[in-house]
């Protein structure tokens, strides 16, 4: 559950991860919040750091960016997803 009262969409924050940075670059959000970004970050095959002053929202925003790693495909050698 994502009970941060800003949340955004993944889809947005994976298009505007890849408007601005550049393939492997790094991603620094210093008001990282549930995550949205660092799950965005992730999905797209950035490296990421987030800031966040709030224990529960650290503790939301962990849990959301384990998760989409997990999701996360790598192709294999064929061109399929492994």
């Amino acid at each position: 559950a994502n009970g941060h009262p800003t949340g955004k969409p993944i889809a947005l924050m994976r298009y505007l991860c890849r408007l601005v940075t550049p393939p492997g670059g790094l991603i620094l959000d210093p008001f990282n919040g549930s995550g949205s970004t660092g799950c965005a970050a992730v999905l797209e095959g950035f490296r990421y750091i987030g800031c966040e002053l709030e224990t529960e929202y650290v503790e939301i925003a962990c849990r959301r960016i384990a998760y989409w790693e997990g999701q996360r495909k790598e192709p294999d050698l064929f061109g399929g997803a492994s």
